[in-house]
């Protein structure tokens, strides 16, 4: 088997994904060079809408991908938290110069392939990047840095940056047992053009309709031209259009409407701060896969590559900053993973506790409501 490599040889990125390209991103803004693997024959992103909360428009910004990202974002007024059966108003967030004033950056939403394309966008321009697509790995050598890929090549590069998600190759070959911890809950994710949203849906707000063993999300992407809906069900025997039957209307509506989804099992993975072997590292869910009922899944793996490049820069020692790193975004990822898994039972509640929940809510003041989301979205990359 070929095998190469050299002293200068760059970072070695596998998966092409947010989460692999923002690294990409990072690493080229210290000066360091990287060479990307992804394995699919060109980059694209599997998936619908995603919220991009004022921590990772500052993620984007500081990897100086946010202008090519911005123009396809839309711009939600607020965020309406809702009952699905009685379609009684619980919570309204303000997302407009207030809410951007507080945290000093604003509330977007669009697409995947929008935020994978802006990040393509600059990676593919810079100098200091390779991308290489039909690059499949299915092996590493922690000890040596090298990878092996599936047409049978050997490369030996500086350092393993593994951003191959949730399903992650090189995750195993760290002492992980396994990947990902399923929940039992089945997420759908479908997309229709905004042109055909029922009337009476209020197509400027990200919308949470909260149900008894389940939930639905629901927003405008791509510049206004799509719109994005979201349905997480415990129930693994139903679908969109069984598991809500007592629906109120708007959502009855939508759910009628909307009849094609993408199905995919809820997982994460258990919290574990071993992301780093020798020269070899995990970012995004290869390491912290999280449920999206907190929606920060793309912003971890955003700010993971920002404080990822932080590290590098500070310390030219690789195996003690990729420590560093792991040590620093292991708290946090966390939280956010916990938080999530909480989230989704309340989400899901039946009565009584979706009675007490609903009064909860209703009774929250919007401004402490926001409050409460500050340590998520307070982050910055000064202070990690």
């Amino acid at each position: 088997m070929p095998l190469w490599g050299m002293v200068d040889s760059p970072f070695l990125i596998v998966g092409g994904g947010i989460a692999g390209l923002a690294a990409s991103l990072g690493l080229a803004r210290i000066g360091k060079s990287s060479h990307l693997f992804e394995k699919a024959a060109t980059f694209s992103e599997v998936g619908a809408g995603l919220q991009l909360g004022p921590n990772a428009v500052r993620a984007l910004q500081w990897l100086g991908a946010w202008e090519a990202v911005a123009p396809h974002c839309v711009s939600p007024k607020e965020i309406h938290i809702r009952d699905g059966i009685s379609g009684r108003f619980l919570q309204r967030v303000p997302l407009g110069p207030d809410f951007e004033k507080q945290f000093g950056a604003p509330y977007r939403v669009a697409h995947r392939a929008d935020l994978q394309n802006g990040l393509l966008h600059y990676a593919s321009q810079n100098s200091a990047i390779t991308l290489e697509t039909n690059s499949e790995v299915t092996g590493v050598a922690i000890e040596r840095t090298t990878l092996t890929f599936k047409s049978g090549k050997q490369l030996a590069g500086k350092a393993i940056i593994a951003a191959d998600g949730v399903h992650s190759t090189i995750r195993k070959n760290i002492g992980h047992a396994s990947n990902h911890s399923p929940v039992g809950h089945t997420l759908y994710r479908g997309l229709m053009p905004t042109h055909l949203i029922p009337q009476g849906v209020n197509t400027e707000v990200v919308t949470l309709w909260l149900c008894p063993g389940g939930h639905v999300v629901h927003y405008c992407v791509s510049n206004w031209q799509q719109f994005n809906i979201v349905a997480g069900i415990e129930d693994p025997a139903a679908t969109p259009a069984t598991a809500f039957p007592r629906a109120c209307q708007p959502l009855a509506d939508i759910l009628h409407m909307q009849n094609q989804w993408l199905a995919w099992p809820g997982l994460d993975s258990q919290p574990d701060s071993h992301w780093a072997q020798n020269n070899t590292v995990l970012i995004g869910d290869s390491a912290h896969a999280t449920l999206p009922y907190l929606a920060q899944g793309a912003a971890m793996a955003l700010e993971d590559a920002c404080v990822l490049a932080t590290a590098l820069q500070v310390s030219d020692d690789i195996p003690l900053a990729f420590r560093e790193f792991s040590r620093q975004r292991f708290k946090r990822t966390t939280a956010i993973q916990n938080k999530s898994r909480q989230l989704g039972r309340i989400y899901h509640a039946r009565n009584p506790l979706r009675l007490a929940r609903n009064l909860a809510l209703k009774a929250t003041p919007p401004r402490s409501f926001i409050n409460r989301l500050a340590w998520i979205y307070n982050w910055d990359i000064k202070g990690k």
